[in-house]
């Protein structure tokens, strides 16, 4: 009978070693993909492209371009790098910081101007551009355009 309580206890050992090892292994794995999600989500690339201002005249619109060399507007070179933690977009210039909240919907990236406050400006991805009105824009019909998209698309 103490053969069989020896060969009971050695089994039960084993089989806690395994579960710990495989619940090590998922919890690495998991931790894992959180960490490249998180690094995917705040990586600058997701602002890299052609910014353009939302509701400014024709021939006055602003362009923003965000790089891996750095930040342009309107195609000069206004900072050599940025700090983006997601959702918020700082460019240190000649002229001061520059603060940029990215706003908006998947179906319209948008950056939303925070500093400095005046004159308030909105950006939207270039290629985005059919999903606001370009001119004669203001936050009212913004709003109203916001909510119309997210109580009519599923």
């Amino acid at each position: 009978m103490t053969k069989l309580g020896r060969t009971s206890s050695n089994n039960d050992s084993l089989v806690l070693i395994v579960i710990l090892v495989i619940s090590i292994m998922l919890a690495s794995a998991l931790g894992y993909a959180f960490y490249t999600s998180h690094q995917n989500h705040i990586s600058p690339s997701r602002v890299y492209g052609n910014w353009i201002e939302i509701g400014a005249p024709k021939q006055s619109t602003e362009i923003l371009t965000f790089t891996d060399y750095g930040a342009l507007r309107n195609h000069r070179l206004i900072a050599t790098s940025f700090e983006f933690d997601g959702r918020v977009v700082k460019l240190k210039t000649g002229s001061g910081l520059w603060i940029y909240e990215r706003v908006g919907t998947p179906r319209s990236p948008q950056l939303r101007r925070i500093s400095p406050a005046l004159p308030p400006q909105r950006f939207i991805f270039e290629g985005y551009e059919h999903t606001v009105p370009m001119d004669g824009y203001n936050p009212g019909q913004n709003r109203r355009s916001a909510l119309r998209e997210h109580f009519s698309t599923k």
